[in-house]
């Protein structure tokens, strides 16, 4: 029974432990749901999709129903006589009429189908957000852990001075070691304790960072989940032969807008284009001035309808239409000088990521080698202490050169990680994800 509730008791903890954890894609799905700056993509695309139905509107007929309610007074005609007459007398009146576009030099389908491409090139456009969000966040996520084995380190630093500093307290009592000693490892270990303060405030401020961009509280007892070993210095096999404007989805939009820009342009120059339209009308009245007749018998008796087909020819048109043509001719360059400068900013990051990722290697390769050999150097200090021959100016030094070679090492393997993910990416069109 006592080893039931154990087990029980362990599930839970680890139920509770794996909440409290968030991995990168648990933040990118907290960020979509929070982050306002993203939740505007999904509003533009919205509005977009209101100006599709607007547009498609246009196309169908237009109908109106009337009617009046009316009392005259004085001389008027009578409209069942045709005769003069002067009497006060009411009047009602309905009347169906509708109209329907049949041919502007395809106007309205233009106007459609441009509509529809800039809803589409709005959905590539929140793909686009969601990218710059994604590296916002991996590049505060990858600093998050950065900054945790910073602390790590500086707290078993700080560890290893103050059992040094115990050692040399342990050798004056027994009048082996001078005070000068002790007060130097005293120095030694606030030192790193001013060290600790720094780090933990570096992590405090990457925690602050990432919360942010999540737009939720920061929480103490959030951790988020560390990477796996695999990833350092695992390069994708993807070869950097693609074209990335081809799948990413900003050069996916420029190229939309360009194409809805043309059917702006089209459904401009059709307003030159001749009108044809289609007009129908139905209509009834009744009038108290004839009272022998019923009202609805009246209503049946001056029933009339008629359909007529009316064509309009602009003359001057082209006055008008022609600024705009131009217009939308400026917008289409701006669009393409957009595209293009855009596609030169891709290529140089790509240039740069491909460059820093093969230095950062080889940082990350010395940096380690730094790390190993101030280890050991220090290692042969503190076995140089316990002889009793006391240096605490060279235990310092070495104590410093290991902070250092190691915050080195541990800022250089992240950095790899994130240039090889930001290359990744640009290779791929997607984010490989921790």
């Amino acid at each position: 029974m006592k080893a039931i509730i154990i087990f029980i008791l362990l599930l839970i903890s680890g139920q509770l432990i794996a909440q409290n954890t968030l991995s990168l894609q648990g933040c990118l799905e907290k960020a979509v749901s929070n982050n306002p700056t993203f939740k505007r993509g999904f509003l533009d695309a919205e509005l977009a999709h209101t100006n599709t139905l607007a547009a498609k509107a246009q196309k169908l007929p237009q109908t109106q129903l009337q009617f009046a309610q009316g009392m005259n007074f004085g001389r008027s005609i009578d409209r069942f006589s045709n005769s003069y007459i002067n009497q006060l007398y009411n009047s009602s009146y309905g009347n169906l009429q509708v109209a329907m576009p049949i041919y502007k030099g395809f106007q309205r389908q233009y106007l459609t189908e441009s509509a529809q491409i800039l809803e589409q090139a709005q959905e590539q456009n929140i793909a686009s957000e969601k990218n710059k969000l994604t590296l916002l966040l991996l590049k505060a996520y990858l600093d998050v852990l950065a900054q945790q084995e910073l602390v790590q380190a500086a707290e078993k630093q700080l560890e290893n001075s103050k059992y040094q500093l115990s050692r040399q307290e342990r050798f004056l009592e027994a009048g082996t070691a001078g005070k000068q000693e002790v007060i130097q490892f005293k120095n030694q270990v606030a030192a790193d304790q001013g060290s600790l303060i720094d780090a933990e405030t570096n992590l405090e401020m990457a925690r602050l960072a990432i919360f942010q961009l999540m737009n939720t509280t920061p929480d103490n007892a959030i951790k988020f989940e560390k990477i796996s070993d695999s990833e350092i210095l695992h390069t994708s096999d993807t070869q950097n032969t693609l074209t990335p404007e081809n799948y990413l989805p900003q050069f996916k939009s420029f190229d939309l807008q360009s194409k809805s820009l043309e059917k702006q342009l089209r459904a401009n120059k059709a307003e030159n284009k001749p009108e044809l339209n289609l007009y129908g009308n139905y209509s009834t009245f009744y009038t108290s001035t004839n009272p022998e007749n019923g009202f609805f018998k009246q209503l049946n008796d001056t029933r009339n309808g008629s359909v007529s087909l009316n064509l309009s020819i602009p003359l001057f048109s082209r006055f008008a239409t022609s600024p705009r043509s131009q217009q939308i001719r400026v917008q289409q360059k701006i669009v393409e000088n957009t595209r293009a400068a855009s596609k030169n900013i891709l290529n140089q990051e790509i240039e740069t990521a491909s460059l820093m990722l093969k230095t950062l290697e080889k940082k990350y390769k010395n940096a380690t080698l730094q790390m190993s050999l101030s280890q050991e150097n220090l290692q042969m200090i503190e076995r140089t202490i316990e002889a009793g021959t006391v240096n605490p100016l060279e235990f310092a030094l070495a104590q410093t050169n290991l902070e250092k070679a190691t915050a080195n090492q541990i800022q250089t393997k992240y950095r790899w990680v994130l240039q090889n993910k930001i290359l990744s990416f640009y290779q791929s069109g997607t984010f490989d994800l921790l």
